[in-house]
């Protein structure tokens, strides 16, 4: 059988166009499977873990004026930026767990 687009009868042109745009619009009842995107169980408490941790590095720095949890910091860079790198540590620590947090679905 012959396109009826191809003819060159614009009724069957028209009606072809219509029958294209009638099964675009159709609804589909067929159930599709939906694939599942979830984190794994581990991944929420894991973030939340990293946050705690890093919030918890933080708190110690402050309490002992930047001697713990790392001394080196302290001692080795007395007059330099890495003077607080406690801190930097803890915020990066939350940093990750934050970021973690971020790509959970």
């Amino acid at each position: 059988m012959a396109d009826p687009k191809k003819s060159g009868n614009p009724a069957k042109a028209a009606k072809a166009q219509e029958e294209s745009r009638a099964a675009a619009n159709r609804v589909t009842r067929t159930p599709v499977k939906v694939k599942d995107h979830h984190s794994p169980a581990w991944y929420v408490p894991t973030m939340v873990t990293l946050m705690v941790i890093g919030l918890i590095w933080v708190v110690i720095t402050y309490v002992f004026h930047g001697k713990y949890p790392i001394p080196y910091f302290l001692k080795s860079h007395q007059g330099d930026w890495l003077r607080n790198g406690n801190l930097m540590v803890g915020f990066m620590i939350m940093l990750a767990g934050f970021l973690g947090i971020l790509r959970w679905k």
